[in-house]
């Protein structure tokens, strides 16, 4: 069976992470995350694979190459513009002219391997399929009806608040699919959304079947604190390797990975889940805490603690620091004695916020989010949910209680 991954969009309720690169690329338990789902889908008897891009296409071009590597074809086709999920799939029509039934999948979503092998496996009915998760704010995904193992109605972005089934952004479908596609119209954002194509077809009788991920198999995501929680699901799910170094005095609990060439030293503890990436530095006296990953290169310095954090490749944590709950872009610098406060005095969900409005994250504890190359000095403090752009520099003390542009200069 051949699959297409869409992998076009730009990922701007991502911002700061995707200012750069495609957010595709973004890591994950130490892996992009387009890379873990390719991984995932050959594992699963996947051979053939069309990518469908746009935005920094020849960054994801580059990336992966013909597949090889990977164990498969891949072939990239480029989207003319960014017009939603339908027309993606319409760029490959004549990629699959033919085939019986075929893979799509989005690229922005985190996979869990078994979940996506028994998906694959049950490709052999002769319904249409359609992955199906619970979560407990269905506003930002398309809305499932589900009755009898059936979609009978699929509603896009339904009001918030409640527990709700919704689409996991993965499919198998047949060629019925492309006359559907022609038929649908713009929906209200302006963009030809493939759940509409699939409602024109459920209209003409035919069955879509649901196929339930659960809570640790499938995270969409849209925000950048939706990184974290597919990041613990992959360290949950991976398995340990211990090809790096430790000192004496070291002590490691749980399941923990140190990559090649990474060094742990005296007096550093670490609580597993955790993953320490090649050449990254940890300690003396540091803690890592669970559900933190750490990119090729980072260094964490003496007496910091991390916690729960996404760490990417050439980070610099100095001595003394806290971070707990935040997202480092890459080759983010923070000074010694930096603080990302993560939790509020109230207690309440940490809000933050994305395209000029504030937005409820759902999460209790929620730190700093930094793009590519952030610096900041001494002694600064960081308050939850603020998010700084990329090749901003944060001087000697500051306190910073709101939003930080890309490339400011804040004393």
């Amino acid at each position: 069976m051949k699959a297409a991954i869409l992998a076009a969009g730009r990922g701007e309720r991502l911002w700061p992470l995707a200012e750069k690169n495609p957010k595709h690329l973004l890591p994950v338990g130490g892996e992009p995350l387009l890379r873990r789902t390719v991984r995932a889908l050959v594992q699963a008897g996947v051979r053939e694979i069309v990518m469908v891009v746009q935005f920094e296409a020849e960054k994801i071009k580059s990336f992966f190459k013909d597949g090889r590597q990977l164990g498969c074809e891949i072939r990239c086709l480029k989207q003319k513009r960014l017009g939603g999920t339908a027309d993606a799939v319409k760029t490959v029509e004549n990629e699959f002219r033919g085939e019986d039934r075929f893979l799509i999948v989005y690229g922005d979503n985190y996979y869990d391997q078994d979940a996506l092998d028994k998906f694959v496996k049950s490709s052999d009915s002769k319904d249409l399929l359609m992955g199906a998760a619970e979560v407990k704010d269905p506003s930002r995904f398309g809305s499932l009806i589900v009755k009898r193992g059936n979609i009978v109605a699929i509603h896009e972005k339904v009001a918030s608040g409640n527990v709700g089934v919704v689409n996991a952004g993965i499919y198998v479908l047949d060629n019925s699919i492309f006359p559907a596609i022609r038929r649908t119209r713009k929906s209200r954002r302006g963009e030809f959304e493939l759940t509409d194509s699939l409602s024109l077809l459920m209209a003409e009788g035919r069955r879509i079947r649901a196929i339930p991920f659960g809570k640790e198999d499938w995270v969409g995501i849209s925000y950048p604190w939706d990184l974290l929680e597919a990041n613990r699901s992959a360290l949950d799910s991976d398995e340990e390797v211990r090809d790096g170094e430790t000192e004496v005095g070291v002590h490691l609990k749980g399941s923990v990975t140190l990559s090649s060439g990474s060094l742990v030293k005296s007096g550093s503890y670490i609580e597993g889940p955790v993953y320490v990436g090649e050449g990254a530095v940890v300690g003396p006296n540091a803690y890592l805490r669970p559900g933190t990953s750490l990119g090729k290169g980072v260094k964490v310095g003496a007496g910091c603690e991390v916690k729960n954090s996404l760490v990417m490749d050439d980070a610099r944590i100095s001595h003394l620091c806290y971070v707990g709950d935040s997202v480092l872009g890459e080759g983010t610098s923070l000074g010694a004695g930096t603080i990302t406060a993560n939790l509020k005095f109230n207690d309440s969900d940490v809000e933050s916020k994305v395209k000029r409005e504030m937005v409820d994250s759902g999460q209790r504890k929620l730190g700093a989010i930094f793009g590519e190359g952030v610096k900041t000095g001494i002694n600064v403090s960081i308050f939850p949910g603020v998010k700084i752009g990329a090749d901003a520099w944060i001087g000697p003390g500051a306190i910073v209680r709101a939003d930080v542009p890309s490339n400011a200069r804040v004393r």
